[in-house]
Parts: structure tokens; sequence; C-alpha cells
């Protein structure tokens, strides 16, 4: 493997760690908006979101952030232009629609909504929909290497 590609697996995965171990602290709003420095964030599930705006920015910054981690891992693994313009693709539609849906139901907090709030946070805020990427685009290299004649 090329060490362009091992550099590009290990920032993706070491970016991915640190946003995950350190997304209390992940306050970009503050940072890039306002020009202070963070608090520690304390936008949870339960009760009121204390400002809408930042809570939008956050989740949107942090959306880019572990895609663009995660599209960093999968150009290191597969490190075909066809598969990385994908990957870009789904990070579109997921900001299109997927991310406006989660912060929908976020705000709204419809009844019997909280598992399918639970599950599309997962969905949008980890790099899910990168990640089962991965075994789609190994299926397909395999599957045009023995269906070539």
């Amino acid at each position: 493997m090329q060490l362009r590609r091992i550099i590009a697996i290990a920032i993706g995965c070491l970016g991915l760690l640190a946003v995950y171990m350190g997304q209390e602290y992940l306050d970009f709003y503050s940072v890039l908006i306002r020009f202070e420095a963070p608090e520690q964030l304390d936008y949870g599930m339960q009760g009121d979101i204390p400002d809408k705006t930042a809570f939008i920015f956050n989740k949107t910054m942090r959306y880019f952030v572990n895609d663009l981690f995660a599209i960093a891992i999968l150009f290191g693994l597969f490190y075909e232009k066809k598969y990385t313009r994908f990957a870009f693709y789904v990070m579109i539609f997921g900001v299109l629609f997927l991310h406006p849906a989660y912060l929908y139901l976020i705000f709204t907090q419809p009844e019997g909504f909280s598992s399918a709030i639970s599950h599309l946070h997962r969905i949008i805020m980890n790099p899910v929909l990168m990640m089962i990427l991965i075994p789609a685009f190994y299926f397909q290299k395999w599957q045009e290497k023995h269906s070539a004649p």
C-alpha cells in the first residue's frame, strides 16, 4: 500500500477518534462565529435546547467533519475517484435530506419518536452511512474482478 493511502487512513481514523473522544467539547459555533473559548456542550436529548442556532451549526459542522474523515478512510482504502465521488454524493444526500429530518425531530420532539431520533442521531452524527460503503465498495470490486472475462 502506498504511503499516501496509509496516511489518509490514519488521518481518517485518528480524526474520527478525536471527534468521538472530544464530542462534549466540540463547539464550532463559539469558536468560529462568536470567537469565544468554547464551554462544555450541554445539548442533551432531554429538555430544551438552549441556543438553536448554535445547536444547528454545531451538529452540521460535526456532520461534515465526521464524514470528511470517513471519506479520507474510503480514499485510502480504495484510492479510486469514483468511490470518493460517490461518498461525497452520500454526504450531500445526508446534509440535504437526513440532517434536516433529524433537526426537525429534535426540535419538535413528536410523541413516540424518541427511538427514531436516537437511531437517526447515530446515522447522522456518526459516519455510519460512510462506513457501510466500505463493504459495499469491496463487494463491487470483488464482483468486477470475478465477472471480467
